[in-house]
C-alpha cells in the first residue's frame, strides 16, 4: 500500500552498499510504500545516479562532500510527503513486507500524536557498530542510567526504567522517552515533514557541521517525546567510506571487531549480549568479501546473508 511518505536517503562513496540496501527495500516492498523517493549524493558519480534511477529515486547532489547537515535540509525542502523517513545508504531492511507495512503504519500513527520521532533502527538486528552498547560494555556509560537506547539491551525497557513508558499504536508496541534521555540520531527515523520544516530549516549549517552534535543541545532541552519500536533497519555497510566508520573496518585486519559477533539470548526480560569468535577470522584467514557477505549474526536465531 502506498502512503503519503517521502523516503529520503543520503549516500556517499558506497555504491555496492547502496545497491545492497536498495535491493532489500525493493524485495521487502518498501519502495512501493512511499509516494516519493529522494536521494542526496555527496560527490555524486555516474554510477551513483544509475543505481538511484534504476530504483525510481529523484537525485539531488553536491559535487563535493558537504557532510550530513546540509543534505538533510535539502531533502526536507524537496520532500512533498506528509511523513519523512530518513535513511543513510548503509541501513538494510531486515523485516518482511507485511511487518514493514505494519511498523510503518504504526509509526505514522504515532507521529500524529504527541510523539515527534519514531526510531526505526531494529531493536534486535541493529548491526554494528552500536556506539551506546559499546560504551556500556566498555564501562564508559552505565546501563543503570535511563536511556532510550536501552531498548537494544532490554526486551522491555519500561520494566527497567521509570522514565520509559510503553504505548501501543495500531497493535504495535513502542517505548517512549523524553528527548533528554533519547539523543538525536541520524539513524533511520520517521517524522512528520512539517515538524522537520519547523525546527530544522531555519538553522544554518556549514559543510563542516556535525548534524547530531549541532542539534543535540536543542533536542535535549526541547522536551520532545521520542519512540522506539521493534524497528526495521540494520546497519550493514559493505564498504568503508572516508567517514568515521573506517575505524570499524569489516575484517580489514585479521581480527574482526568483536562487536560483530554478538549473540543475543533472551533471559528474564533481559537480552544477554555475549561476544565470541574474536580470533576466528585470524585462525581461518577469513576473506574480507566473505566476511561481508556472511554475517555471523544470530540475533533471535535469524541468519542473514547478502
Amino acid at each position: 500500500m502506498q502512503h503519503d511518505l517521502t523516503l529520503a536517503m543520503l549516500s556517499w562513496r558506497q555504491p555496492r552498499t547502496l545497491k545492497h540496501s536498495l535491493e532489500s527495500y525493493q524485495r521487502q516492498g518498501l519502495l512501493d510504500m512511499a509516494k516519493e523517493k529522494l536521494i542526496f549524493f555527496n560527490e555524486c558519480t555516474g554510477e551513483d545516479r544509475r543505481i538511484a534511477e534504476k530504483y525510481g529515486f529523484t537525485v539531488l547532489q553536491a559535487k563535493r562532500n558537504i557532510g550530513i547537515a546540509k543534505p538533510f535540509q535539502e531533502l526536507i525542502k524537496a520532500a512533498s510527503g506528509r511523513y519523512f523517513l530518513f535513511l543513510e545508504n548503509d541501513f538494510m531492511l531486515v523485516e518482511d513486507e507485511a511487518t514493514c507495512e505494519q511498523e510503518l503504519q504504526a509509526a505514522m500513527a504515532a507521529v500524529e500524536t504527541d510523539i515527534a520521532c519514531v526510531r526505526l533502527r531494529h531493536q534486535h538486528h541493529y548491526g554494528d557498530p552500536n556506539y551506546w552498547l559499546l560504551k556500556v560494555w566498555e564501562g564508559r556509560k552505565s546501563a543503570e542510567q535511563a536511556n532510550l537506547n536501552a531498548t537494544y539491551l532490554f526486551n522491555e525497557p519500561d520494566l527497567e526504567y521509570d522514565e520509559i513508558e510503553r504505548v501501543e499504536h495500531l497493535n504495535r508496541t513502542f517505548f517512549v522517552a523524553d528527548s533528554g534521555i533519547a539523543n538525536f540520531t541520524n539513524n533511520p527515523c520517521l517524522y512528520r515533514t512539517e515538524f522537520l520544516r519547523e525546527h530544522f530549516l531555519q538553522r544554518e549549517f556549514t559543510e563542516f557541521d556535525n548534524l547530531e552534535t549541532n542539534i543535540e543541545p536543542w533536542w535535549q532541552a526541547a522536551g520532545l517525546r521520542i519512540a522506539q519500536g521493534r524497528g526495521l533497519f540494520k546497519h550493514h555497510p559493505l564498504e568503508v567510506s572516508g567517514s568515521g566508520f573506517a575505524q570499524h573496518k569489516r575484517i580489514k585486519h585479521s581480527i574482526k571487531h568483536w562487536s560483530h559477533y554478538l549473540i543475543r539470548i533472551g533471559y528474564k526480560r533481559r537480552v544477554i549480549n555475549l561476544f565470541l569468535l574474536q580470533f576466528l577470522p585470524m585462525l581461518i584467514k577469513a576473506n574480507i568479501n566473505l566476511g561481508n557477505k556472511v554475517m555471523v549474526n544470530l540475533s533471535l536465531g535469524r541468519y542473514e546473508s547478502e
